[in-house]
């Protein structure tokens, strides 16, 4: 399945407005870092008809160093989780996979 850079999403969204290539670059970076900040300062990201981004508290867990088969300890850590709203889900929902 191939995948979509930051250059191609801004390629996409030029094409799609009036926009210039410097001034779509602008907003999408613009809109990533108050993603990110919105994130790191704990609160979630709501986006209606698309997702939620937030942060949340993984477990602590136990697992196996492949090579060596040593048990390791993996600490509980903060991840970002993201939760795809039903219009999404709705989208993607007959997409076929590629092999």
């Amino acid at each position: 399945m191939a995948s979509v850079n930051k250059n191609d999403l801004i390629k996409k969204v030029v094409a799609k407005t009036s926009k210039t290539n410097k001034d779509v670059t602008e907003i999408v970076n613009a809109t990533l870092d108050a993603i990110r900040e919105t994130l790191e300062s704990g609160n979630e990201v709501r986006l209606i008809n698309f997702g939620v981004f937030a942060v949340r508290e993984s477990a602590a867990r136990t697992g196996v160093n492949p090579k060596t088969r040593e048990k390791m300890n993996f600490p509980a850590k903060m991840r970002v989780r993201f939760a795809p709203g039903k219009e999404l889900n709705e989208a993607v929902a007959n997409v076929k996979p590629q092999s």
